[in-house]
């Protein structure tokens, strides 16, 4: 039962900026105590008015919040502290990866300083002058828009934990977020894809996987045999933690041409991953997937652009956009109409149509009447009247001599 209170306190407790720090609600001697580590490590024990574990609990984290307001109170952070407990903060989330490459540029430039002396002026010099390191070419504006916004939430999480207050954040510029690529693969590029990538059976599974799940490159890679269902048809890309990621993965139907390669893969198999290289899981394919479209002459292609293309090719085929959304595992179909419905062969026909005013203009002009297709009549009463004219002009004639 102590044990469970001691959780109790344990969930409740907000940290100032010290995960390693913590505290706990126990009694001693009869009376409830507070228990942690202060700033220097020293063990600090601190007796109780409360009696009930619930008021402990409550009074406890009360002082060991003013303990740590207190500390920080006369400490300034600077951006790469910030940095680095943001990180901290991100542990096991994908976002923690990118910050460690975001790190390389961001911290270097703005990491001495202070969070009130981040200027605009400040900001855009560092959008100039932002190279890459690998080519020394100034990066993509989608490169600078995630660095500056990795920045932003970095500053949002200071302010939240209260190391800095709502005066000192920073206005940071950013430029303008650049529209998503929109590239995918006609079938003649597929086939020339899978035709270079056929000499590495990994890849040449992986991009067959891609396209016929839809899915993306790691759960492709983290795809594993007691996932993959032949007598039931279909393939489960889920994995146990996939309720607490962001970015959803679907349970979707093995298709033919996709059962006929797994087949053929199966007795080779030497680990439980589907995807391997001699008995291990392969944990990137970015570069065999670069050098396979080399190959085939494709340009502008990444692992990514099989799921784009797969979710193209369903739209182009006229199927709804809440079962492509459910295919792309999309929590909110919504994403995928903004994203897919453009390609949908009865997109804004009904609204184009409502706008096509042709037939204002057939009905107000006159008839016209086809060279060649005039009426005989017309022809004739034309040539009787103008014969008349001319007889008419040669009595005029005769009579003016007569004159004379």
């Amino acid at each position: 039962m102590r044990h469970r209170k001691r959780l109790i306190a344990s969930d409740l407790r907000e940290e100032q900026g010290r995960p390693t720090v913590s505290y706990r609600i126990g009694s001693l001697k009869g009376r409830r105590v507070l228990t942690y580590k202060d700033a220097e490590g020293k063990r600090i024990r601190i007796r109780l008015d409360s009696e009930a574990i619930e008021d402990a609990v409550i009074e406890g984290h009360r002082l060991y919040t003013e303990y740590w307001d207190s500390i920080n109170k006369g400490h300034e952070w600077t951006i790469e502290e910030i940095w680095r407990e943001y990180r901290s903060s991100l542990t096991g989330r994908p976002s923690a990866k990118s910050m460690r490459y975001e790190e390389a540029s961001i911290v270097p430039y703005f990491g001495r300083f202070y969070p009130r002396e981040i200027t605009e002026e400040l900001v855009e010099n560092y959008i100039y002058q932002r190279r890459s390191q690998k080519t020394g070419e100034p990066v993509k504006p989608g490169t600078l828009w995630t660095e500056l916004g990795r920045l932003r939430d970095a500053i949002s999480y200071a302010k939240k934990k209260r190391w800095i207050t709502p005066h000192d954040v920073p206005y940071i510029p950013r430029p303008s977020k650049p529209e998503p690529r929109d590239r995918w693969l006609n079938e003649k590029e597929i086939v020339r894809l899978l035709t270079a990538a056929s000499a590495q059976p990994h890849l040449h599974l992986a991009i067959h996987l891609m396209l016929a799940t839809a899915g993306r490159v790691t759960a492709v890679l983290e795809l594993t045999w007691d996932r993959v269902n032949f007598k039931e048809s279909w393939i489960d890309l889920r994995t146990k933690d996939t309720g607490t990621k962001r970015k959803k993965r679907a349970k979707v139907p093995m298709t033919s041409g996709l059962r006929r390669v797994l087949q053929a893969a199966k007795p080779h198999a030497s680990c439980k991953h589907v995807i391997e290289w001699h008995g291990r899981p392969v944990l990137s394919i970015k570069t065999a997937f670069k050098k396979a479209a080399e190959r085939a002459g494709l340009e502008d292609v990444s692992p990514h652009i099989m799921r784009h293309t797969a979710a193209v090719r369903m739209a182009a085929a006229g199927c709804p956009m809440e079962r492509i959304a459910a295919y792309l595992g999309h929590s909110d179909p919504a994403v995928t109409r903004r994203v897919y419905a453009k390609f949908a062969p009865d997109h804004l026909r009904k609204e184009a149509k409502a706008v096509d005013l042709i037939h204002l203009l057939e009905a107000a002009a006159p008839p016209v009447v086809a060279v060649g297709m005039r009426d005989d009549r017309n022809v004739r009463n034309s040539r009787d009247n103008l014969q008349k004219v001319i007889a008419g002009k040669r009595r005029m004639r005769l009579r003016a001599k007569r004159t004379r």
